[in-house]
């Protein structure tokens, strides 16, 4: 499967998918029927070093479901959980 460079879309690490789904406790299932892929989607993205090899579609699919749990994603690979605040953008 190619890849064209995604470095510029800000996209989701597996070891983010990884840490996100840890505090938010979701099985692969819920957070794949959360975020609308398969669950074999999500465990093949949070497997992966560095960006997955999944579509963007996907990738972001995922990343929403997990921000509206409350998961935020940093600019700078990073994340923060607070489960009571909205979905903000990435890094701010």
């Amino acid at each position: 499967m190619f890849f064209a460079d995604r470095s510029h879309l800000n996209l989701i690490t597996g070891a983010q998918i990884r840490a996100g789904r840890a505090f938010t406790r979701l099985t692969a299932k819920e957070l794949a029927e959360l975020a609308g892929v398969g669950r074999t989607t999500v465990l093949r993205a949070e497997d992966s070093d560095g960006v997955p090899a999944a579509t963007t579609a996907n990738l972001n699919a995922i990343k929403s479901a997990l921000e509206a749990k409350g998961v935020i994603f940093w600019e700078n690979g990073g994340l923060t959980y607070d489960p009571g605040k909205p979905p903000q953008a990435a890094g701010k």
